[in-house]
């Protein structure tokens, strides 16, 4: 079957209100049962020791940490060292609350499949990561010097807060997509 087939079908199904793939459909009872059965995840044990593998492995591979390093390696000196330092430091504090958060949730309401605690823990990680990375840019002054090289002269303050939301969410996003996933799979178990 091809690619296209297996498309047409899909939408067929999906724009007639029923299933795409051929199937029989359950009724909503039948999903309740299914969910049902679907066993929690399981914090792998030993339990601190993995959340702590987790973290540092979070830590040690997020593309933050890797870029601004190795360019402070390169050439340590830097108009903003303050900044930079903050900046990678911003990353093991993200992951940690969002663990902790995430762990929160899984206690009170365990997580029956791993996407769903990538999810959770990439929304909180992205939150915090983005938060605190604004705060840092205002706090040190760094905004000019970062975004004002992309801005053009006159720009208006709304254009330049796009500016700082977009770089706060580049930030935001390399420093947790790989975080959420790799702890889904280290930290719990089926």
């Amino acid at each position: 079957m091809s690619f296209a087939t297996m498309l047409v079908r899909w939408l067929a199904g999906r724009l007639s209100g029923a299933a795409g793939m051929p199937g029989r459909l359950l009724p909503p009872a039948a999903h309740a049962a299914h969910a049902a059965r679907i066993p929690p995840l399981r914090w792998r044990t030993p339990w601190l020791a993995w959340q702590l593998l987790s973290w540092s492995v979070l830590t040690l591979l997020a593309p933050p940490i890797w870029m601004i390093g190795t360019l402070l390696l390169i050439n340590s000196s830097s108009d903003q060292p303050l900044f930079w330092g903050l900046v990678m430091a911003i990353v093991p504090v993200a992951n940690g609350v969002a663990i902790v958060a995430t762990n929160q949730r899984h206690h009170r309401m365990p997580f029956t499949r791993r996407p769903a605690v990538a999810a959770h823990m990439f929304g909180i990680a992205m939150a915090v990561g983005c938060a605190l990375f604004v705060l840092l840019l205002w706090r040190t002054h760094a905004i000019a010097s970062l975004v004002g090289p992309l801005a053009n002269d006159g720009m208006r303050p709304a254009t330049l807060a796009c500016w700082v939301a977009g770089l706060a969410a580049l930030f935001g996003v390399t420093s947790s997509a790989h975080a959420s996933i790799a702890h889904a799979w280290l930290a719990f178990e089926v």
